[in-house]
């Protein structure tokens, strides 16, 4: 929004910017984006490597392409919290940002995670991830049994910012 002001026989011209949070939609759409990706595969050299895990990588990047950030564990590089912070609803990380908010229950754009992998929720019952192929869309986090069962105790993170 342009604004005009003048002072004293002075015209100036200003800029007003407002600043509104990301919405959860924004988070998910562009995580869905990104579904048969395999540039965060476990093969992939993305960021930490071959042969590493980058579900958190995933979660990182796709927030900063939003326009959001994620805490890091060291200032001086690249370096965004691992899938254990995430899983942590006590986490000092992301508890001592203020753009990052523990809830009881999942909406869409939020972030979950058990300790041991991290994901997006983006519709009922449904999460996006890194898996060690590719970016996956599915039911982590709400099986019945085995890996991303229900009955494993998750965090549930909601970017405010």
């Amino acid at each position: 929004m342009l604004k005009f002001v003048i002072f004293a026989s002075v015209f100036c011209l200003y800029y007003v910017s407002s600043v509104e949070a990301i919405s959860g939609s924004t988070i998910a759409n562009k995580a869905d984006s990104h579904v048969g990706s395999t540039k965060w595969s476990y093969a992939s050299s993305h960021d930490t490597g071959r042969n590493t895990n980058k579900c958190n990588i995933f979660v990182n990047d796709v927030m900063e392409e939003v326009g959001g950030s994620v805490p890091q564990r060291s200032w001086w590089r690249h370096s965004p919290i691992g899938a254990g912070e995430w899983g942590n609803p006590h986490s000092s990380y992301l508890s001592g940002d203020n753009c990052w908010r523990n809830v009881g229950s999942p909406s869409i754009g939020d972030v979950m995670g058990d300790g041991v992998h991290v994901a997006f929720y983006t519709g009922y019952r449904t999460t996006t991830s890194a898996r060690s192929d590719k970016i996956v869309k599915n039911s982590w986090g709400f099986r019945s049994s085995g890996s991303g069962a229900a009955s494993n105790n998750y965090a549930y993170w909601r970017y405010t910012c």
